[in-house]
């Protein structure tokens, strides 16, 4: 005899734990001596698949993973556009005054002076130091002898010499943060046209800065 396997339904023969197509198995079959059976006949179609079972919950989130390696450092970027020019620095301390000139040649000759009118006659005095020889006169009584003309003006101030070596300039300093615009402007002097004419232009410079606020006074 060949028992009927009461395990088939709509899986057919495929049924698994993990399918919920199949029906609750039937109690086992009582003991031998079984009822008389017919012959068995052949194996119908398998059934229709049943609907797909409702999905179960989502599992746990799993731990985090490791951080991974940190990358390679990026290309350098392009250099930033150069930066506005900063404002002019004040003017420096002023140098030490250069060694003096050599001395002037000695001034011209004063002009003699004019004849003073003649003075009333006097005695006659001692003979005085002989005076620088005078223009002719009128020939008139002999009076005193003048006293020695003024001594002439001195002669014109010597060539200024040149100045000394401008010392090496010292590291520049860090920029500092830009400060208000400075309006002060100081008045124009001209440029010297020679070395005689730079001491006076010179002074007409520091007078002008002085006038702006520029100079310490």
């Amino acid at each position: 005899m060949i028992a009927i396997n009461r395990y088939q339904g709509n899986c057919g023969s495929s049924c698994g734990c993990d399918q919920q197509c199949c029906p609750r198995p039937f109690p086992p079959p009582p003991p031998p001596p079984y009822p008389p059976y017919g012959v068995i006949g052949p194996t119908g179609p398998q059934g229709v698949q049943g609907i797909q079972g409702v999905p179960g919950p989502i599992g746990p989130t799993g731990p985090q993973g490791v951080q991974g390696l940190q990358g390679p450092q990026g290309p350098a970027g392009t250099a930033g556009a150069q930066g506005p020019q900063g404002p002019t620095g004040p003017a420096g301390p002023q140098g030490p005054q250069g060694a003096q000139g050599a001395q002037g040649p000695a001034g011209a000759t004063g002009a003699t002076g004019a004849v003073g009118p003649t003075g009333p006659q006097g005695p006659i005095g001692l003979t005085g130091a002989t005076g620088a020889a005078g223009a002719t006169g009128p020939t008139g009584p002999t009076g005193a002898t003048g006293a020695a003309g003024p001594t002439g003006p001195t002669g014109a101030a010597g060539v200024t010499g040149a100045t000394g070596p401008t010392g090496p300039i010292g590291p520049t300093g860090p920029t500092g943060p830009t400060g208000p615009a400075d309006t002060r402007v100081a008045a124009a002097v001209a440029d010297s046209t020679d070395a005689t004419d730079a001491a006076t232009q010179l002074n007409a410079l520091l007078a002008s800065l002085r006038a702006a606020g520029l100079l310490a006074t």
